[in-house]
């Protein structure tokens, strides 16, 4: 039940693309379940004000838990990094990002929707730039772990979410201070690649920019908008 049509119909799009069922109320009389709502209606509703809150929230009365107690998140880093998200040892959801830059914003998304007791991030050791940059995004505001990825990767298909959960159900070495990157020169020469490709063929960024891309400081598609407006 929601005053606000747009945020109800985010929501249910939301939850019908991972096919959870709900039924829409015209009153919460004798409803037994959870009652999703942006406002108090002195019912059994759970109050958001974001859809995937409201996600969240539902997954966790699926499991029979008004909120988890343990949230671990693993990521597998790279340029697009797999989420896997378990809750009380239970994997509750799977995540492949499009953009490392991505990554902040959807683990504050994790820790706000679940709202567990404990929340502790575990990242893979591999890709050393996107690692870094990961870590450095969320040590800050979380628990974080680092942990060697020699023995969680796989050839499979999707192998970004399931080194991910490899990831989260493995101890790792506790981090509390950003991590210090240097940018190897192959790596810029493959930032620069990517700007080509991204640009299908028109700009291929400056090393100064691709460094810049490379710490996390701007975006590809800025450098590459920043190399064009330079000319």
């Amino acid at each position: 039940m929601f005053d606000d049509k747009r945020l109800e119909y985010r929501v249910m799009s939301a939850l019908s693309q991972r096919g959870i069922p709900f039924t829409i109320l015209k009153d919460t009389i004798d409803f037994p379940g959870p009652v999703l709502s942006d406002a108090p209606r002195g019912c059994n509703e759970i109050l958001v004000d974001d859809e995937m809150v409201g996600v969240r929230k539902v997954i966790s009365y699926m499991h029979g838990k008004k909120r988890f107690s343990r949230i671990v998140v693993g990521i597998d880093p790279g340029p697009k990094p797999g989420i896997a998200v378990i809750g009380d040892g239970i994997v509750v959801e799977e995540i492949h990002l499009s953009d490392v830059s991505e990554t902040k914003e959807e683990v504050d998304s994790i820790y706000r929707g679940y709202a567990p007791i404990r929340f502790l991030v575990r990242v893979g050791d591999g890709d050393m730039v996107n690692r870094n940059r990961i870590v450095n995004s969320l040590v800050e505001d979380y628990e974080i772990e680092l942990v060697d990825e020699r023995n969680t990767t796989t050839s499979i298909t999707n192998r970004d979410v399931v080194s991910a959960k490899n990831i989260a159900f493995s101890h790792g070495r506790i981090i509390r201070t950003k991590i210090n990157t240097v940018v190897k020169e192959g790596y810029l020469r493959e930032i620069q690649r990517r700007s080509r490709i991204e640009s299908k063929g028109q700009v291929t960024i400056p090393r100064d920019l691709a460094k810049k891309v490379a710490l996390g400081e701007i975006t590809l598609n800025k450098a590459i908008e920043l190399t064009r407006e330079s000319r």
